[in-house]
């Protein structure tokens, strides 16, 4: 039960120190056992290129990004925008680019809240469908998003190296946005 009630805004440029340290905190906590363990325990060095990203693609409205506060502080967030997927589909979908809550806000409604914020911006900058991409042993990424009646894209599966690991993701489809 949380103590906090949880707030979800817009970010802005200057959550950017924020959203990258939630990022490396989420990526150090569910990707135990994914991705190489001195790959994740160094990433704290990476802050500084992601606060970077962040900041430019809010600025430049690349990315909608949503978060969600605990009296103030971003527990977690959402990031959202065109599909940037070139096979995708002749209806151009959205894209869910980052969805990411600290570890302690699991469970609690908070994700779920902000994945509503996320849609919900996809349906009013007028797409019909999203997708996203996951890494396939991701359990719990992937029971959110079939709880949320999203499904594996057939034969949508790719493969990419982190930390020196060779993994594999495989790209959801949401149901048609109404």
């Amino acid at each position: 039960m949380l103590s906090k009630p949880i707030t979800i805004r817009p970010a802005e440029p200057t959550d950017a120190p924020a959203i990258a340290e939630v990022q490396v905190l989420s990526w150090q906590q569910a990707y135990v056992g994914l991705i190489p363990d001195q790959y994740l325990g160094a990433l704290h060095r990476s802050l500084a290129r992601r606060e970077a990203f962040w900041r430019e693609a809010i600025a430049a409205r690349r990315a909608r990004v949503h978060l969600a506060c605990a009296d103030e502080k971003v527990v977690g967030f959402i990031a959202i925008g065109p599909c940037r997927d070139e096979d995708a589909s002749a209806v151009e979908p959205g894209e869910v680019t980052a969805f990411y809550l600290l570890p302690q806000y699991c469970r609690t409604g908070t994700g779920r809240s902000l994945w509503a914020a996320g849609l919900h911006s996809l349906v009013e900058q007028g797409y019909r469908q999203a997708m996203l991409w996951v890494l396939s042993d991701n359990a719990r990424a992937r029971r959110f998003y079939d709880q949320a009646g999203w499904s594996v894209e057939p034969g949508s599966e790719r493969s990419l190296l982190i930390g020196g690991a060779s993994l594999r993701e495989i790209r959801y489809r949401s149901p048609m946005f109404s």
